[in-house]
C-alpha cells in the first residue's frame, strides 16, 4: 500500500530539476537519484522477513546490532533488475551491461551490505568501471532501505549509544540541531532512521573530551549549516538546524546542497570512514525463485 504520510515536500522534483541545472557536475547522479525515487511508493519493496539465527554471534556482546543484521531479505528479483537496468541507462554504463536477475540481486545484497569488493568483482567480470556501478548498487538499494527504515521504525531502542545507523549500519549523513531545544538528531540517508546522541560525543571515535571536540563554521556567522570535527580520529560530519526532522528526499538533497562544506573539511584533512560502522550481515534471496 502507498504511504499516504507527508515523507516527501510536494516541490521535491523541482528541487531535483533545479540542483542538477546549478550542479551540471552532478546532473548524471541526480537524475539517477531521480530514477530510484520515483520506484520508493510502487510497494515492490516490502521485503522484511524474520531474524534468523547468525552463526558465531555473541549473546551479550557490549557491541549494539542493528536491526537489519541478521535479517532475511526476500525481494523480487525482476523488479531489482528492472531498476538496476534504468538506472544502469541513466548511468550510461557500459553498453554490453547485461545482468541477470540473479545478478541484479547480488548487486544490491552487496549494496545493502556494504560489501566493495563483490561490487568491484562484478563491475570486472563485466568489464565495466566499478564506480559506476557502485553508484548504481547503492542507488538502486535505496527504496529497499527506505522501506525497511519505515517497516522497522515503531522497533527502534529508546536508547542508542552507537553513532552508526540503528536499522541498516551506515553512518549518519547529517546530524540535525532539531527544534527549541536543538537536540542532536542523527539522520541516516538509506534508510532514513532518525536516533538521538549526546552533544559531547564523536559518532566515529566515542570521544567526548570537549577539547577535542570543535566545529568549522562560515565566516558570516550563519548557524543553519555547520561541520563538526574531532581532533582525535579528524572525523567530520555536517549538521543542519531544523525545526522539524528533514523528510528523506529532502535529506538527500540538503546533503547536495552543502557541498560545499564536505570540500572545507576534506582540505583541512578530516574525513568520514568508509566503511559502515557495524558488519551487517543480510541474507537477500528471491521472493519467487526461478
Amino acid at each position: 500500500m502507498p504511504r499516504t504520510e507527508a515523507g516527501v515536500r510536494p516541490d521535491s522534483t523541482a528541487r531535483l530539476s533545479q540542483l542538477a541545472d546549478r550542479r551540471p557536475e552532478w546532473q548524471t547522479w541526480i537524475r539517477m537519484l531521480g530514477v530510484a525515487w520515483s520506484t520508493i511508493d510502487n510497494g515492490r519493496w516490502d521485503a522484511i522477513g524474520q531474524p534468523r539465527e547468525l552463526t558465531g554471534a555473541s549473546p551479550g556482546s557490549p557491541v549494539q546490532a542493528p536491526l537489519l543484521h541478521g535479517r532475511k531479505l526476500e525481494l523480487d528479483a525482476v523488479s531489482i533488475h528492472d531498476l538496476v537496468r534504468d538506472l544502469a541507462s541513466t548511468a550510461t554504463l557500459h553498453d554490453g551491461y547485461r545482468p541477470t536477475p540473479v545478478q541484479a540481486l547480488e548487486l544490491i545484497s552487496a549494496a545493502i551490505s556494504y560489501n566493495g569488493q563483490v561490487i568491484r568483482q562484478l563491475a570486472a567480470a563485466s568489464g565495466i568501471d566499478s564506480d559506476g556501478l557502485a553508484a548504481v548498487a547503492h542507488l538502486a538499494a535505496l527504496p529497499v532501505l527506505q522501506t525497511c527504515g519505515r517497516l522497522l521504525a515503531e522497533q527502534l531502542p529508546g536508547y542508542w549509544q552507537a553513532g552508526y545507523c540503528p536499522v541498516c549500519a551506515a553512518w549518519p549523513l547529517l546530524a540535525e540541531r532539531r527544534g527549541l531545544d536543538r537536540s542532536r538528531r542523527l539522520r541516516c540517508g538509506r534508510c532514513a532512521a532518525d536516533w538521538e546522541v549526546p552533544w559531547l560525543f564523536c559518532i566515529y571515535c566515542g570521544e567526548r573530551d570537549h577539547q577535542k571536540l570543535g566545529s568549522l563554521e562560515p565566516d558570516a556567522g550563519a548557524e543553519r549549516v555547520k561541520v563538526e570535527t574531532c581532533a582525535s580520529c579528524r572525523g567530520y560530519l555536517k549538521s543542519v538546524a531544523s525545526l522539524q526532522g528533514l523528510p528523506p528526499l529532502d535529506l538527500l538533497l540538503q546533503d547536495l546542497e552543502t557541498i560545499e562544506f564536505d570540500l572545507v573539511a576534506l582540505q583541512r584533512e578530516y574525513r568520514r570512514p568508509v566503511q559502515q560502522g557495524f558488519p551487517l550481515d543480510v541474507q537477500v534471496v528471491d521472493r519467487a525463485p526461478r
